[in-house]
């Protein structure tokens, strides 16, 4: 008697082929998405129609200022006539409020669009045509919402494109192995030419202030006064001691407090306590930095004042410990990692031959594991020399150089951060600001080079090249 046999089943649409059904709806999807955002909102309508208006009345005075506030003046007038009855009307105040933020929020893009124009140069053209300037700005933002849907869309859309023209190609393992590596390499490439990029960029603003500054006079100048009209000075030293002084004196506190944590974790901490404690420093390393220079200004501020009977709680030593909480973090982490890479059989020798615990962790962990804790030491300077967000708000913000560690100071990314904002395109005072971000790039890059250099020429590969 013959037993029929079962044969399988083949699937109606194979997985392929439904991940590009998945992916062309998600793409239709953000196109939609982009069609309905590209359309005004209410408030936004009013203002077009009001500059419109005003064009027919004609302005005696038609700069972004006045055409501002010609125009705020009857988009007030009319959202109070269409909500006048809000009080009585349920819902309607919370959409008299929304209305009045979103008239906000157009009015603080135009004067950051405006801002723009004026530092490169151009502010006549802001006070010949304000009308125009300010429709232009509306109309940006409004198509400038659906740019981003339809981007991905469009990148959605490529994928399946390709995907489709391999799946039909049916093509040789070999080849679709090639044209994946060929994928990620083109994606590294990307990565690396969008660094250069951003290097030139940072030369071409930089350079062009040494042809009124000598290189000796802007890194050893004790003077930064870029604004002074009479006599500007663009002295960097200062900054560059501030940067050095805050970056170490955290170094001091974070690499002891990192490596420390990182030994207990992969050598001492039971699972459980490993548990509780590497959950924690994740999370410290979350933290945005702007919480932590509030945390430094609300909290260490007044208890470095009363502790130390010092003037001023925002000073370098405030700034180093701030600096410390968010190296710590990425020590640890790397430093871990280099630790549990140390071979086993390395400490079980170390103990077989009599050693304690703690004579292996110091004598054999640690020297086996030197390459990669000298990785996340560096690495954790970097990150300190290179924050911004924490020096601007606790280091004081004095462009001094620091005789002691209660002395505020000013670091270079501060004075980036606080002062790009206010200088004119194209000016002398610019051009410094890029200059130390050169200063401070090649910083940065000399502590990656050492990182690097002491990562090759520390590493142990197994227990037989120690």
């Amino acid at each position: 008697m013959e037993v029929e046999q079962d044969t399988p089943k083949k699937a109606l649409i194979d997985r392929t082929t439904l991940l590009l059904i998945v992916l062309a709806l998600l793409a239709a999807l953000l196109i939609l998405l982009g069609r309905v955002k590209s359309e005004p909102t209410e408030v936004e309508l009013m203002f077009l129609q009001q500059v419109n208006a005003a064009e027919s009345r004609g302005l005696e005075n038609n700069s972004v200022p006045k055409a501002m506030d010609e125009i705020l003046r009857y988009v007030g007038f009319f959202l109070e006539q269409q909500y006048a009855d809000a009080e009585n009307v349920e819902g309607e105040d919370s959409q008299l409020k929304a209305a009045q933020l979103e008239v906000d929020r157009i009015k603080k893009t135009v004067d950051e669009q405006a801002s723009v124009v004026r530092r490169k140069g151009q502010g006549k053209s802001l006070n010949a045509d304000g009308l125009a300037f300010i429709r232009n700005s509306v109309e940006h933002g409004i198509s400038g919402r659906a740019t981003v849907a339809y981007s991905f869309a469009a990148m959605l859309l490529l994928a399946v494109a390709i995907t489709a023209t391999l799946k039909a190609l049916h093509l040789q393992r070999r080849t679709r192995d090639r044209l994946i590596q060929a994928c990620f390499f083109v994606t590294a490439l990307t990565s690396i030419l969008i660094l250069l990029l951003i290097m030139i960029f940072l030369f071409k603003e930089g350079l062009p202030l040494f042809k009124d500054v000598s290189v000796s006079d802007f890194l050893l100048g004790r003077g930064w006064y870029p604004t002074d009209e009479d006599a500007p000075e663009f002295g960097i030293f200062p900054l560059i001691m501030g940067s050095l002084s805050v970056t170490a004196l955290s170094s001091l506190i974070a690499i002891p407090l990192g490596v420390m944590t990182a030994l207990y974790l992969a050598e001492i901490a039971s699972p459980r306590m490993r548990g509780i404690v590497k959950p924690v420093i994740e999370l410290l390393a979350s933290l945005p930095s702007v919480v932590i220079g509030f945390f430094g200004m609300v909290i260490m501020a007044p208890f470095l004042q009363d502790t130390f009977g010092i003037a001023n709680g925002l000073n370098m030593l405030n700034a180093s410990i701030m600096l410390a909480f968010m190296s710590v973090p990425t020590i640890t982490s790397v430093s871990e990692d280099a630790i549990f890479a140390v071979p086993l059989e390395l400490k079980e020798a170390s103990l077989a031959l009599g050693a304690t615990h703690n004579e292996t962790i110091w004598k054999v962990v640690v020297p086996a594991s030197l390459s990669g804790i000298s990785t996340a030491v560096i690495l954790g300077m970097s990150r300190a020399i290179g924050e911004t967000m924490v020096v601007l708000m606790v280091a004081g913000g004095a462009g001094l150089v620091p005789s002691s560690i209660f002395d505020p100071v000013r670091p270079m990314p501060a004075s980036i951060a606080a002062e790009m904002g206010e200088a004119p395109f194209g000016e002398p005072h610019y051009f410094a600001l890029f200059a130390i971000g050169i200063v401070l790039f090649l910083f940065t890059l000399l502590f990656n080079v050492i990182a690097d250099h002491l990562a090759h020429k520390y590493k142990q590969v197994g227990a037989a090249t120690l």
